[in-house]
């Protein structure tokens, strides 16, 4: 009978060992898990950070895209109708501004007056001969 309980003990002992194994094999396979996660985000954070550089352009990417000279982008900032930032003595623009700019120019209404005595001038109009 002592011969089945030390039997009985030394099983117990080798399930505890196993179930600590398969437990210690667990918490390795989330520790990894948790380092990949953790990289994941670090790289998600650094990718960010690189959008928000990315955030300013330049005067002469402005010009590009709204398709104007320097003189008239000067204008405008300097009569303040487009946002612009000083940094390091060169003038930055904030994407979000240049689009919402656009977008406002979108909206209003294109309207013109034609002076036709003007057009006569230029030959667009003939005149009319009696």
């Amino acid at each position: 009978m002592e011969t089945n309980m030390q039997h009985s003990s030394q099983v117990l002992d080798s399930n505890n060992l196993n179930n600590l194994s398969k437990e210690n094999q667990e918490i390795e396979e989330f520790r990894q898990m948790f380092k990949v996660i953790i990289s994941e985000i670090n790289e998600l954070k650094n990718q960010k950070a690189e959008e928000e550089k990315k955030r300013l352009i330049s005067f002469k990417e402005v010009m590009v895209v709204l398709g104007i000279g320097r003189s008239k982008l000067y204008d405008m900032v300097a009569k303040q109708e487009i946002p612009s930032v000083r940094i390091d003595g060169s003038i930055k623009f904030d994407k979000k501004d240049i689009e919402n700019f656009i977008q406002e120019k979108k909206k209003e209404k294109f309207s013109f007056q034609i002076n036709v005595g003007e057009l006569r001038g230029k030959k667009y109009i003939k005149k009319n001969k009696k």
